[in-house]
């Protein structure tokens, strides 16, 4: 007789939940898997990243290290190179083409293996143990629902909070950065606060500034930090050992600290560049992060993270040099302070803004603030249905620090009573949680694809 169907289902087709489908489908030999991809948006394989059509937003890792594939890291740049063979490994590549490449590669897996991947437009809004106990249930908001076998949860960001300081009643002033209809509607003739200067914040000043030279944008985050750029001729970081540099440290950030810095300034001093030592620090980040007690853990993200985000998270280098010009005109300012206040003044909206190290808050007149603060992972604050039952059935549980979901070795989620859920598996950004370095394509595709050979491993699979 044959064995009876098993069904995976992966809630989220952004980058992490579609990766975890193409490898399950490229790992598995089983002829009676069915793989069922839920996403709310209409397209799949695109994510909120690559889902803009903005030839202006580029990727921010060069092209030669942003195969989806861990097996095939030229895989990108393959294809990249039937559309322009000009484009090689350095390249950095336009946002939209990288989303177009995602879809060509779920085809492809799709292709070689037929009949398996399903893939349904919809908002799941619970997922419950079925009676059973060895399946889940999962519902969705237009009302049906569907059994698995096991379930992987890849909701990908969450949106940021509302700025503390802007009250309720105006929030409609707050704009989201991809809401790209909202902002170039806004009145060109009123300056514009983007709060945030990472790179969300970037995209949405290279936005607001494309087709007005002379809105007035000001770029507003506590310390008034910017990415720093790439290189011109980069190349992928060369795998190597743990850092004999930071061998038998004790387990502070500030001995961490003090000891990359000490080894950047040498190999600058040898010819070398700083970014190598960033490069090559990012496999063992896991491992340092993890060995840190949570109070260390706690003063990382107090004083230490934004600086890493800056060097670790860089620019491509045409967008270093657009940045730089917008700064050098004064079209755009950058200030290291935050929102005091939010108010309307007669016809006008008004915006407190207190600078750092100042005692008195500046005013000024403004037409819209642009909401780039940053995820938000802490699962208490968000009313998403998903999330919500969850969180109150005990499915899932927040790590301390609120970075993310607190997961075992295999990816299966850990509950409240602090243990695994067998079946029940958590891929993407709130990886952080544990791994710290959880947010990039070079290591969410390891992830899918160490996820994916749990998935089709008869150890997992027999669990439910």
């Amino acid at each position: 007789m044959p064995s009876e169907t098993r069904t995976i289902a992966i809630i989220g087709a952004g980058f992490s939940g579609t990766l975890t489908a193409v490898n399950v489908l490229r790992s598995s030999q089983s002829h009676d898997l069915r793989v069922v991809l839920i996403e709310q948006a209409p397209i799949h394989a695109r994510g909120l990243a690559y889902r803009s059509r903005d030839d202006n937003h580029l990727l921010n890792v060069p092209a030669g290290n942003m195969s989806a594939l861990v097996d095939e890291p030229d895989h990108f740049v393959a294809w990249c190179q039937h559309i322009d063979p000009a484009l090689n490994a350095g390249s950095f590549i336009s946002r939209r083409l990288y989303g177009e490449y995602l879809q060509s590669t779920m085809e492809s897996a799709e292709t070689h293996h037929p009949g398996v991947l399903e893939k349904i437009t919809d908002e799941a809004i619970a997922v419950s143990p079925d009676a059973s106990g060895n399946a889940f249930r999962i519902e969705l908001a237009s009302g049906a629902s569907l059994h698995a076998t096991q379930v992987v949860l890849a909701l990908g960001h969450f949106p940021p909070r509302p700025p503390a300081a802007v009250p309720e009643a105006l929030y409609r002033h707050v704009v989201d950065p991809w809401d790209f209809a909202t902002l170039d509607s806004l009145d060109p003739a009123k300056p514009v606060v983007i709060l945030g200067t990472g790179h969300t914040a970037i995209d949405a000043l290279f936005r607001l500034t494309s087709c007005n030279t002379t809105r007035k944008v000001i770029l507003l985050s506590r310390r008034g930090l910017l990415p720093h750029g790439h290189r011109f001729h980069p190349s992928p970081p060369c795998t190597s050992d743990y850092p004999t540099y930071l061998a038998g440290l004790p387990p502070t950030i500030r001995a961490y600290t003090r000891a990359l810095r000490q080894e950047a300034r040498r190999r600058e001093a040898d010819g070398g560049n700083w970014r190598d030592v960033i490069n090559e620090l990012r496999p063992h980040a896991a491992r340092l992060w993890q060995g840190l007690p949570e109070s260390e853990q706690r003063r990382s993200l107090r004083g230490v993270a934004a600086y890493w985000d800056i060097h670790r998270h860089r620019l491509a280098p045409v967008a270093t040099r657009r940045l730089e010009r917008l700064l050098e005109s004064g079209q755009v300012e950058r200030i290291a302070g935050q929102v005091a206040g939010l108010a309307l003044h007669e016809a006008n909206l008004r915006v407190q803004i207190k600078e750092r190290h100042h005692a008195d808050a500046m005013s000024l007149d403004i037409g819209a603030i642009v909401n780039c603060t940053g995820p938000n992972y802490d699962l208490s604050a968000l009313s998403l249905p998903l999330v919500t039952q969850l969180r109150e059935t005990g499915l899932i549980q927040q790590d301390r620090l609120k970075l993310g979901l607190l997961v075992d070795d295999d990816y299966r989620v850990i509950g409240t009573h602090d243990e695994a859920i067998p079946g029940l598996f958590y891929v993407g950004p709130m990886l952080k949680a544990r791994y710290w370095e959880a947010i990039a394509v070079p290591e969410l595709r390891l992830h899918a694809y160490q996820l994916a050979r749990n998935l089709t491993r008869p150890r997992l699979h027999e669990e439910r």
